[in-house]
């Protein structure tokens, strides 16, 4: 610390200026870089969120696709009659065909009928096996030929786990017949076209019991989350975490819980990306995070360097005539421009000169013409030597008491009115902090209305964006149904022979238009539920601003009331203060008049002879202390010409009269 003292102002300036801006820059890089990671770590968690719901509408659309071409040819009643009549060959006969065509365009790898509950009647893309008793695994042909109710979504089997649509046939009066079952392909193929649309690494794990098992990975086989995790997920929420995978920025990874048909947990699919598009994001931030510190840094250094320059410039000014006053010099003027603490500093400094200037001429003039009094006084009072010692005596003593209490009354005085100084300063200031209180009031009314409005037209917007889901199941709709009419037409065509080819080309067109159709409404419908998510959380934290606006209205209004109790207190003592200043006034002036009469006992008294030759030996000493002032006021140079010589004559004078005395 002492060294920091011993710093000529301008380092101190620029140390404590650099510290500040180094301190700032420091805590805001910080800041903003811890923001800038949670904001990435967020924008991964929501991506691969969205990559999982794009999974789950996936398999949801498949189902939708399956469950809409079996109720197509449930529909039909050449199915109805061939199914109530048991005859397989009709039914080959007449879907073979047109399952080499779903299976090429459509991606449907099952299409079989059954018969209740659930015993296989046809299997057309197994012709030779039939007879078999489903029951005991096929829970959807079993709820399907129990409940008569279409059935679809995820369910294992013979083959494995499979995209399932199964619709009940029914024959004349209602009579069920059976079902009829149509399966997308769900597997490796599947993964493998959902990364290379979305470019991410998925991967589907299933349990049976304790034990994991791989049902598809596009990852090589190895999960990168721990089993124990894993397995933790299948019974809890999603996980969200990052791996560090080699010597590169490592992956973000997402998995959570997949359902089949009936809402069962069976497995938990697993969703992986490189975090190098972020992590080089996140490089660049802080990259530009330290340059601006720095820049902001050199900036202020380079500031305060100016600043720092023209203040020890102009103090370097006021130290150089402060130093011609100290050595007597008053006949410069200290020049000092600026109305900043500086420039008020030359002014006071250059305001002591000229009072300086003025009272040495004074004081010249002066020394003389109260060395001639002393004489004088000395020569009158030689000749009034008998008056009464004991009366002096007896006055003095009583004098000094009484300045005494005089001067005790003065400072009581002075005491009060600072009193009253400060009662009237703290009155005015309560006056203001209430009024301050009453605007700070008005404001969290105005904020409070503000957010009923936000809220308002939050809740609104959130309405908006539920009529555009609404829309977009419209849509959806419509993709299903001119799939039933590709795959009519696909039949049509498939029945003509070689005269339908052209018709079969139109109608797997017309597929591929549904497809992307399908997609773009899957795809929207997962931004609008990213929005509906972010218009709820908004919801919550404005009812939560709304609720703090209440509470900082209340403690204002608390706040409000006790200053104005203030303010009351204030002015009570206010008012005694004024009156305990005009009570001590009042004690002032009698003992003022004491001291005035006492002072006049005293003149009376002085034509004693002690007291005469008391003023005649003070005359003396004036006279001596008077030459010597003159020496000292010699020493000043109040002009720049002739004013020294003049001063030299007086003091010679004065000298030789003292001499003579």
């Amino acid at each position: 610390m002492s060294l920091f003292h011993n710093l000529h102002l301008g380092t101190k300036l620029m140390l404590t200026t650099g510290g500040a801006i180094l301190l700032v820059a420091a805590v805001l890089t910080y800041s903003n870089l811890r923001t800038m990671e949670t904001v990435i770590t967020t924008a991964e968690h929501s991506e691969l969120e969205g990559h999982f719901r794009a999974l789950s509408d996936s398999i949801a659309q498949e189902s939708r696709m399956s469950e809409a071409l079996a109720t197509l040819v449930a529909s039909l009643s050449v199915t109805q009659d061939r199914v109530a009549a048991n005859d397989r060959a009709g039914l080959l006969s007449l879907y073979q065909p047109a399952f080499q065509a779903l299976a090429g365009e459509f991606g449907i790898d099952q299409f079989q009928f059954h018969t209740p509950s659930a015993v296989s009647l046809l299997r057309v893309h197994k012709p030779e096996r039939f007879g078999d008793d489903l029951s005991s695994f096929r829970q959807t042909v079993v709820r399907t030929n129990q409940t008569h109710k279409p059935t679809q979504g995820l369910e294992g089997g013979v083959a494995g786990l499979g995209i399932r649509g199964v619709v009940p046939v029914t024959g004349p009066g209602g009579r069920p017949l059976g079902s009829v079952e149509f399966g997308a392909g769900f597997g490796q193929g599947f993964f493998d076209a959902f990364k290379a649309r979305r470019d991410v690494d998925v991967a589907l794990y299933l349990f049976e019991g304790d034990k994991m098992t791989t049902f598809a990975s596009t990852m090589g086989g190895a999960s990168l989350l721990p089993a124990a995790k894993i397995a933790k997920v299948l019974s809890s929420e999603p996980l969200f975490a990052e791996v560090q995978t080699g010597a590169g920025a490592g992956r973000a990874v997402y998995a959570a819980p997949l359902v089949d048909f009936s809402g069962r947990r069976i497995g938990v699919i697993e969703l992986a990306q490189d975090r190098g598009r972020f992590a080089g994001a996140l490089s660049d931030a802080r990259s530009t995070a330290l340059l601006m510190a720095a820049i902001a840094l050199a900036v202020g250094l380079s500031l305060a360097a100016l600043a720092a320059r023209n203040i020890t410039g102009r103090l370097q000014i006021l130290v150089d005539g402060v130093h011609r006053v100290a050595r007597g010099d008053l006949s410069v003027d200290i020049a000092l421009k600026g109305a900043d603490e500086v420039g008020r500093l030359g002014h006071a400094a250059q305001d002591m000169r000229s009072q300086l200037h003025s009272l040495v001429v004074e004081l010249r003039s002066h020394a003389v013409a109260v060395h001639k009094a002393a004489q004088e006084i000395s020569g009158a009072v030689e000749g009034q030597a008998a008056t009464s010692s004991q009366m002096s005596a007896s006055v003095a003593e009583i004098t000094s008491t009484t300045e005494e209490l005089s001067a005790s009354s003065t400072q009581i005085a002075e005491h009060s009115k600072s009193v009253v100084d400060i009662a009237n300063q703290t009155w005015e200031e309560s006056k203001k902090g209430a009024q301050a209180m009453d605007l700070v009031m008005t404001k969290m009314r105005e904020i409070q209305e503000d957010n009923q409005t936000s809220l308002a037209e939050i809740m609104e917007l959130g309405t908006r964006s539920k009529e555009i889901s609404k829309v977009m199941g419209i849509i959806n709709t419509i993709a299903d149904q001119t799939k039933l009419i590709a795959f009519n037409a696909a039949l049509e065509a498939a029945s003509a022979g070689e005269a339908g080819r052209r018709f079969g080309v139109v109608a797997a067109e017309i597929r591929r238009l549904a497809d992307s159709v399908t997609d773009s409404t899957g795809e929207i419908e997962t931004k609008i539920s990213q929005i509906q998510d972010s218009i709820s959380r908004l919801i919550i934290t404005s009812e939560k601003g709304v609720t703090g606006t209440a509470d900082g209205m209340a403690a204002t209004a608390n706040t409000a009331t006790l200053l104005g109790t203030m303010v009351g207190a204030a002015r009570q003592t206010t008012n005694a203060a004024q009156q305990i200043s005009l009570s001590t006034q009042q004690q002032k002036t009698a003992s003022n008049q004491v001291v005035v009469a006492l002072r006049e006992i005293v003149s009376a008294s002085s034509h004693t002879a002690q007291s005469i030759a008391r003023i005649s030996e003070i005359s003396r000493d004036m006279a001596r202390m008077s030459a010597e002032l003159d020496d000292l006021v010699d020493h000043f140079k109040l002009d720049g010409g002739a004013g020294g010589e003049g001063a030299g004559t007086t003091t010679r004078s004065l000298r030789s009269t003292i001499q003579t005395a």
